[in-house]
């Protein structure tokens, strides 16, 4: 029964475990195409660290005039040098079908990192289209709103262990 109690207390424990800090990232792809913008959310921990990285699905909000929607990137957080965190991304690339020979294949990539002193957070920072750069422009990090609440497990798990406690005693008294 003991070591019953101590799995349910574990579960448990991991079921109340819930959350994290949803932000967006938004790309201003303007260059390019007049009002374009790659866009997608990512959830980092409730206490971020430098060398945490979280994946996002990137969507563009004109997927007609670009190839391979939505892309799969790679929020990375780094230590910051004036603040305490950066956010940057590892490189992004997709096609530009109606592009000239030099913004065709775009390649982008973290130029001037988002500092961010706590999370959420709210920051810009830079990016290229290769090396050399074909373009440059900016990008935003910004708390995103959580269409759905995240559900907590917790009080499920936690009724199911009164529940056990009070039928295992009355197993064991008959």
């Amino acid at each position: 029964m003991k070591k019953f109690l101590l799995c349910v207390l574990l579960i448990s424990g991991a079921g109340m475990l819930q959350a994290s800090i949803l932000e967006s990232i938004t790309f201003d792809l303007s260059t390019l195409h007049a009002g374009s913008t790659l866009s997608g959310t990512f959830a980092l921990s409730n206490s971020p660290m430098a060398g945490d990285t979280a994946s996002t699905l990137l969507s563009f909000s004109d997927p007609a005039d670009y190839s391979a929607s939505p892309l799969a990137a790679t929020i990375r957080i780094g230590s910051g040098t004036t603040l305490a965190f950066t956010v940057g991304f590892d490189a992004i690339a997709f096609t530009n079908p109606s592009g000239n020979m030099f913004t065709k294949n775009v390649d982008l990539m973290s130029n001037g990192m988002a500092q961010c002193a706590s999370f959420p957070c709210t920051a810009s920072g830079g990016f290229a289209d290769g090396s050399p750069a074909a373009f440059t422009a900016t990008y935003k990090i910004a708390p995103a709103a959580a269409a759905v609440p995240e559900p907590s497990y917790g009080p499920i798990v936690l009724a199911i262990l009164v529940l056990s406690l009070i039928v295992g005693r009355r197993v064991v008294r008959a």
